[in-house]
């Protein structure tokens, strides 16, 4: 078994949910475009943002919210191989088709707080047990059945808590956001355009409008140069192997990583491996 394994569930060309597995401890610059569900099944899980330190251990359930920066890193416990954790996406366009189905009182504090910890309840455990078995299945789902998946994932989210229930109200509108920022924190994400658009507040032709304005070249174009440069970093300064790397670098697999590497670089990433 490779050292990390990533895999996805697909509804059409959105990534909607994930299992991960890694021996690595990988402390890993974040950004999230959309809030993001986590059930940590093995290891523990810790995130930073400046003086803000928050773990979460093993059988914790998380809620990360869109447009959370910081840095996420796992660990593992003694006699432990491997950390593992599920993720379900909650992506705005879903949100905003059922978010009126779901009573939200209008009276509801506004929560500063970017990362919140969840209590275990029936419908987080049915919710990641569907996350878990779809992916071993290797299937993907339809819109009807990720929109009714979301709707679970809102109601087990205000059932741990129900004065989260503004985070959902919050964050329905998109909002314009400062593009160079964002996509700074975000280019490791495995998403379309359109849904990088769609997070940043934009129409997909202001997105490109917007980003040849501000970086002076293609998305597609900055986006791969952003991941080898930092796929470079891990190899050379933190020693991994390209088998690891492809992974965290935003690269589906592996032939595809090594290709683009040695055409950007002029040499394979498996020469800095044997320099290290």
């Amino acid at each position: 078994m490779e050292s990390s394994s990533l895999r996805y569930i697909y509804c059409g060309d959105i990534t909607v949910a994930a299992t991960y597995e890694t021996e690595l401890e990988q402390v890993v610059d974040s950004s999230f475009p959309m809030t993001v569900l986590i059930y940590v099944a093995q290891g523990d899980k810790h995130y930073q943002n400046g003086n803000i330190h928050e773990s979460f251990p093993e059988g914790s359930y998380m809620l990360i919210r869109k447009f959370t920066e910081g840095t996420l890193s796992k660990s593992v416990r003694a006699g432990q191989a491997l950390s593992k954790s599920y993720a379900f996406a909650l992506t705005d366009s879903f949100v905003r088709d059922i978010i009126n189905e779901i009573h939200i009182p209008s009276d509801l504090p506004p929560i500063s707080k970017r990362v919140i910890g969840l209590k275990k309840n029936d419908l987080l455990v049915k919710l990641m047990e569907f996350v878990r078995t779809t992916v071993e299945e290797g299937s993907d789902i339809d819109a009807d059945t990720f929109s009714a998946k979301t709707k679970e994932a809102i109601k087990a989210i205000i059932k741990a808590d129900p004065s989260l229930a503004v985070v959902f109200k919050e964050y329905t509108l998109a909002e314009r956001i400062d593009l160079s920022a964002f996509m700074n924190q975000s280019y490791l994400l495995r998403v379309p355009l359109k849904i990088f658009a769609m997070q940043s507040g934009r129409s997909l032709s202001t997105f490109h409008r917007d980003f040849k304005m501000i970086f002076g070249e293609t998305p597609h174009r900055w986006i791969m140069k952003k991941r080898l440069k930092y796929a470079r970093k891990l190899l050379d300064k933190d020693g991994l192997k390209p088998s690891d790397v492809y992974i965290l670098a935003g690269f589906e697999d592996l032939a595809h990583f090594s290709r683009a590497f040695k055409k950007f670089f002029g040499h394979p990433p498996s020469k800095l491996v044997s320099l290290n």
